[in-house]
């Protein structure tokens, strides 16, 4: 792909070339004079022709200058798809408009908004720079994203800043949430079965990869269309980190009463947050998949905050799992030691172990005295029988 660099007397034709951490712009190759890192922390604006829209240029800041370079428009578009997600650029509007509104949720505000060249509808998440944290949730789930890609995990498409926001342009889920369809719906086991294992699928992945999601709830699980259970996605990583810089943020809440893990809502020293705190949240959702009743709940947060702090697993609420194999399953999810919680593909495993004959009964019963917990059957051995 070739640019134009436009100058007094004379112009110059440049080579642009992409390798893996910079786009490259040079009389050859071997010949870079420009090279553009593909961060966040760099901006690219865009020229658009005022008579028909067309992009005529893209800009960068060099040396505290901005440096425009022209090209056809069906190049720039190349350009501009071989980078989106890894730079941010500038001038939304230059590429779409906003078509209607879909929520406030926490420090940003959701939109619907629709690509001017294609026509398809996106979802846009806007973040007032002037709020706490804003920019600290932008790069988080943008740097998050754009490392992932899972069936079950939202996609990025680009990110741009202007003057009072950062705006993340995501693909569009229009089946309304886990947490909405819980109020509304009435599933069927089949149906809660693909729901759970979908979750399961996205935490795996994440933690695969080396993430924290940190604020997994049904509200943060969307499906990709209305009334279609066989297709959800994982939403809202601004609170999301890897693993090993989860210290960088710890003046910054996470989580959300009602799925915060023990170690997370009494802030103990004891235990080091790790990974574990998405399974307790993943169990406390499935539970509630199954009873139909939200594990832990408040008349209000403050209520709802207090017994979330002092909650704790039991055989009345186990008892209210019918499926006794899912009782142990939740029950594992569920330890207050994070070192004893099983992970996400342990819990894939189970499920699969739930499907096939083995001769050890997971009915062990939970009528007892004590702790119910230490009268389930070993999760370990259950495993080694796949």
């Amino acid at each position: 792909m070739y640019c134009t660099r436009k100058h007094l007397l004379f112009d110059k034709s440049y080579l642009i070339t992409f390798n893996q951490d910079s786009m490259n712009i040079g009389e050859s190759t071997q010949l870079t004079k420009y090279s553009i890192p593909l961060k966040l922390e760099t901006q690219i604006d865009w020229k658009v022709s005022q008579e028909d829209f067309q992009l005529e240029a893209f800009s960068i800041n060099w040396r505290n200058e901005h440096r425009y370079f022209y090209a056809d428009h069906n190049v720039l578009l190349r350009v501009k798809n071989n980078i989106c997600g890894k730079v941010v650029f500038k001038n939304i509007d230059i590429f779409y408009k906003t078509i209607g509104k879909i929520e406030s949720r926490g420090q940003s505000l959701i939109s619907k908004i629709q690509g001017l060249d294609d026509d398809k509808v996106y979802a846009c998440k806007e973040l007032n720079k002037h709020k706490p944290y804003s920019k600290k949730l932008f790069e988080n789930e943008v740097e998050i994203l754009k490392q992932i890609s899972h069936q079950n995990i939202i996609n990025l498409i680009e990110a741009f800043e202007n003057e009072n926001s950062y705006l993340i342009v995501l693909e569009y889920l229009r089946g309304g949430s886990l947490s909405q369809c819980l109020k509304y719906c009435k599933l069927q086991i089949d149906q809660i079965e693909i729901i759970i294992k979908q979750i399961l699928e996205a935490i795996s992945h994440l933690h695969e990869k080396g993430f924290i999601h940190r604020d997994i709830k049904p509200d943060n699980i969307l499906f990709c269309e209305l009334g279609q259970f066989s297709n959800l996605k994982l939403i809202d990583f601004g609170i999301s980190c890897k693993i090993i810089n989860q210290d960088n943020d710890s003046n910054m809440n996470f989580g959300t009463p009602g799925y915060m893990a023990p170690e997370i809502i009494n802030r103990s020293n004891q235990y080091r947050i790790s990974q574990k705190i998405d399974i307790f949240s993943c169990g406390a959702i499935i539970y509630y998949l199954l009873t139909g009743s939200k594990l832990i709940s408040g008349l209000n947060s403050q209520e709802l905050y207090q017994n979330n702090k002092v909650f704790s697993l039991n055989n009345q609420i186990l008892q209210r799992i019918q499926d006794p194999n899912y009782r142990v399953l939740v029950s594992k999810m569920l330890i207050d030691d994070p070192e004893q919680r099983i992970d996400a593909k342990q819990a894939l495993n189970y499920i699969q172990l739930m499907n096939i004959p083995v001769n050890i009964s997971l009915s062990t019963s939970l009528h007892c005295s004590q702790d119910p917990i230490q009268k389930l059957p070993d999760f370990k051995q259950l495993i080694r029988k796949l």
